[in-house]
């Protein structure tokens, strides 16, 4: 199931894309934004699968930061005011396409998140995830975290958000009962 925000400041627009995206039950989730101080806290926050960003109201410095701190696998599809070239990518809409046009693209790319799911399904964690787990499961802060294994709060956070998606686990309590499932921990270890 994906989750989606759409960055658009027209609220006609914006409920537009969103009822086209709503045909498709892929669609787990949609978040609209309507203003650009709210796109980087809304993707940080929600950690869509796919961004439809209309581009010409954002800054390009907070197009750059939403670009960071978007998820690696997020789909980032750019909406035009203007007609697009024939060919043009499947990553490019235009307001003026056709809703054939449209809900073609939008089936594409879904299916593209689909193939990145199953893919990610399959991943397993990463030996410094592990030992990050193991941290977040005995109960320690980012800052202990990154204090004790000797690296930034950022990659600390980077490593929660990677073990999150990897496993579909999003609290701590889930994650301990994880790590003392798979004997990352034992329950000794438990403060």
């Amino acid at each position: 199931m994906a989750k989606l925000v759409i960055a658009e400041s027209s609220h006609v627009i914006a409920l537009g894309l969103l009822s086209l995206v709503k045909t498709f039950q892929d669609v787990e989730n949609v978040r609209i934004v309507h203003e650009e101080e709210e796109c980087c806290s809304v993707i940080e926050e929600f950690s869509p699968d796919i961004l439809l960003i209309n581009t010409s109201f954002l800054k390009l410095e907070t197009m750059h930061r939403m670009l960071k701190i978007k998820k690696d696998e997020a789909i980032v599809v750019h909406i035009f005011n203007t007609p697009l070239p024939i060919g043009a990518p499947m990553e490019q809409v235009s307001i003026l396409d056709s809703k054939d046009i449209l809900l073609n693209k939008f089936d594409t790319i879904l299916k593209r998140v689909r193939n990145l799911s199953d893919e990610l399904d399959t991943e397993e964690l990463s030996p410094r995830e592990k030992d990050i787990l193991k941290e977040v499961a005995i109960g320690l802060t980012n800052k202990e975290i990154a204090e004790k294994t000797f690296i930034s709060t950022h990659t600390v956070i980077s490593h929660r958000k990677n073990i999150t998606r990897k496993l579909g686990i999003k609290t701590v309590s889930g994650l301990t009962v994880y790590a003392i499932l798979n004997n990352i921990i034992q329950m000794d270890d438990i403060s």
